[in-house]
């Protein structure tokens, strides 16, 4: 878990693992240089499984989840975010079942969206079935990183949270892993999952970095993985509204002509799927 300014939610993050039916677990907390009272709430917890590394300012996500990488000791990895939720089941159902498939890397479940009070407003349930996980690797994340458990093992393999990637890192491994294992779903509600309207908002900077990472991994999907030839229409639908994207952000803040060749790229890449897609409508007055 890494922590930042987390204060309101932090407590009932870490009460739901302290309350989990698997007890052999324990909590590495990077408080990641937090300005608000997160790192008093840490230190209110006496149980010897609570780890807290607290850092003195800001080191970014990506570095936070490295130093959590690093200090970690099991066979398995699981992830929750600060103001996320874990069911009390969730450890021993994922522990059980990666202890079932050896075949499997990494493990993600179905989620419940909650809203800054808590109350559930919308449900994510990618496919369980294996073949059809790995195809939406092609074209989107369909693992909450919050339900995320993985083999430390391959996961060191892999390099962990590659250093380079600022926002996607959680997708990044997971790519990562898919080249050394499988990666399968639970068919149930493990996490909960806060969205906050903080962070739905995105400075152009920031969407020309989302886009980029974006345009990265899933020509490295593309690449690497066995997708069906949906999927792999699916993947240039992708890249290529990434690329447009990509192109809408930098036309407004960094170049007229450098975005507008993006975006031209980005039609020129995908058409016929992309005329569907209604930023690009807008972006280009259609009305239909």
């Amino acid at each position: 878990m890494t922590i930042y300014n987390a204060e309101p939610y932090l407590r009932a993050a870490i009460d739901s693992l302290i309350g989990q039916t698997f007890p052999d677990w324990e909590l590495i907390a990077v408080e990641n240089g937090s300005t608000d009272g997160s790192l008093a709430i840490l230190e209110d917890y006496s149980d010897f499984r609570v780890r807290v590394f607290p850092l003195k300012e800001n080191i970014g996500r990506t570095p936070a989840l490295r130093l959590a990488f690093e200090q970690a000791r099991g066979d398995y990895i699981a992830i929750l975010d600060a103001d996320d939720i874990s069911s009390p089941d969730r450890l021993a159902q994922q522990v059980e079942f990666l202890d079932q498939h050896p075949e499997v890397a990494l493990v993600g479940s179905w989620a419940q969206h909650i809203d800054e009070q808590g109350r559930i407003f919308d449900e994510f349930e990618p496919p369980s079935d294996q073949e059809q996980l790995q195809d939406c690797l092609g074209w989107t994340n369909p693992i909450i990183h919050s339900s995320a458990m993985y083999r430390h093992q391959l996961a060191q393999e892999a390099g962990g949270y590659p250093e380079n990637i600022v926002w996607a890192q959680d997708l990044a491994l997971t790519l990562a892993l898919a080249q050394r294992g499988k990666i399968a779903m639970i068919a149930a509600y493990l996490c909960q999952v806060r969205m906050l309207a903080a962070s739905m908002t995105r400075s152009r900077k920031y969407q020309i970095l989302i886009a980029n990472e974006l345009l990265l991994l899933f020509k490295q999907a593309a690449d690497t993985l066995q997708l069906s030839l949906k999927a792999r229409r699916l993947n240039r639908r992708a890249r290529a509204i990434a690329e447009i994207k990509l192109g809408i952000a930098t036309l407004r803040s960094v170049s007229f002509g450098a975005g507008l060749s993006m975006i031209l790229r980005g039609f020129v890449a995908a058409p016929s799927s992309l005329w569907g897609n209604g930023p690009a409508r807008r972006f280009f007055g259609a009305k239909f």
